[in-house]
């Protein structure tokens, strides 16, 4: 076995190590720069997943300081984002993209590439796409080519990861699960350089040899890396000093797109796998209310109703969330409907999410509810006829004179704003 899972061990009293082996084949394939950088995307991602589900960080300090606990700072998101997004944009981008074109060569089809990624045939289909039109870029030369130094190896090469009693628990059974994606990335890596699996027997690499490697990158590390950053990003959003400047720093691109992704993250409501990187399924402890990834507010739902043909009569409702009304009607009260619909949907999803068990409900209004604002328009009606509508759902009576129905339109909103 090229990994090692150790639960309770001495040294940690109810931690556990990971250890990775390389055998000196691949050790040699992949140089030791290459091999620290790839386990480093380990370490790191275990850190800020301990930072996003305890709000502590608990790696020891320099010069052999020995290990504190000490709350996250902003400065901690600046360095999680930074490794974690350099690593996905770069090593992984490119092994990712050497082993779609490797599939292709091998006769890989679209079907194949689609249930290795689990996704879409037309999603496959442009993932290779991107890749066969790109070129060779240079992150997948590197993944391809043989390191610099090639020096020969005839030992193991072993890393290991310690996480405290704390960080195990934390982290749980993802630790193991994250661990063995980055073995068979590494694994990956030699296949690409040596066109050979070094594991279980030399052999050369085949369809399946592909196939794994894409699905253990595009199917599991890669959306677990992007939840853990978008959380990250959320949370760095929240606290003071956290500036889109310092972000667009941290992943090495320039303000204006920083601050569109920050935007777009803060926009949702926190998807799947970023619901994951926080740990959803903990029960709530005592520390969880200093932990600021867990008290991140949820962006609240707002609906409107709108004109969605011109003079046509037909209402269709939005969410700022990127909802639609499932269908067009003329009947305001019932595009209303819909969008209490959603609200309400979406209250229980709130609910379901449980990003913080305890986290406070939304303060309740206590003085009286304002009025929705009345906005009218004139419709076509039938037989050349026209009315004028409400959005409060409101409606006048049919005549031919625009004018006239334009008038009582305005005779409805002064009497309703008075």
């Amino acid at each position: 076995m090229a990994l090692r899972y150790i639960h309770g061990t001495t040294a940690q009293h109810g931690g556990c190590d990971i250890i990775i082996d390389l055998l000196p084949t691949e050790a040699r394939a992949l140089g030791r720069a290459d091999a620290d950088e790839l386990t480093s995307i380990l370490d790191t991602a275990l850190w800020a997943l301990t930072l996003l589900r305890t709000g502590k960080d608990r790696r020891a300090g320099r010069d052999n300081v020995p290990m504190t606990v000490q709350p996250v700072t902003v400065e901690n998101w600046h360095l999680a984002i930074s490794l974690l997004e350099s690593a996905r944009t770069t090593l992984l981008a490119g092994i990712t993209a050497a082993a779609i074109r490797e599939h292709r060569l091998a006769g890989g089809s679209i079907g194949d590439l689609a249930r290795a990624m689990d996704a879409p045939r037309s999603t496959a289909q442009t993932r290779q796409a991107k890749v066969l039109t790109a070129g060779v870029g240079e992150w997948e030369a590197w993944a391809t080519s043989f390191p610099d130094e090639h020096q020969p190896s005839t030992d193991n090469w072993v890393y290991t990861v310690d996480l405290d009693p704390d960080e195990t628990k934390a982290v749980g059974i993802d630790a193991g699960l994250m661990a063995d994606w980055i073995d068979i990335v590494l694994w990956g890596l030699a296949l690409l350089r040596t066109g050979y699996s070094h594991r279980g027997g030399l052999r050369r690499a085949n369809l399946e040899c592909w196939q794994a490697l894409i699905s253990d990158l595009v199917h599991k590390l890669e959306p677990r890396i992007k939840g853990i950053i978008d959380a990250a990003v959320r949370t760095h959003a929240s606290m003071p000093g956290g500036t889109v400047a310092d972000l667009a720093l941290a992943m090495g691109v320039p303000t204006k797109t920083a601050q569109s992704r920050r935007d777009k993250i803060l926009k949702e409501f926190p998807g799947g796998w970023e619901r994951w990187a926080i740990g959803t399924s903990r029960e709530a402890t005592d520390d969880d209310d200093a932990n600021p990834a867990l008290n991140v507010p949820l962006p609240e739902h707002h609906t409107e109703i709108c004109e969605t043909a011109a003079r046509d009569g037909r209402l269709g409702t939005t969410c700022n969330c990127g909802w639609r009304s499932p269908g067009l009607t003329t009947d305001a009260m019932e595009a209303a409907r819909w969008g209490e619909a959603h609200r309400q949907e979406q209250a229980v999803k709130d609910t379901t999410i449980a990003r913080h068990p305890r986290r406070p409900a939304s303060p309740q209004e206590t003085g009286p509810k304002a009025e929705p604002a009345h906005k009218t328009d004139v419709y076509d009606w039938k037989d050349g006829l026209v009315v004028c509508r409400c959005t409060c759902g409101w409606h006048g009576n049919p005549t031919s004179n625009i004018v006239a129905a334009a008038l009582e339109g305005k005779g409805h909103r002064d009497g309703a704003n008075s």
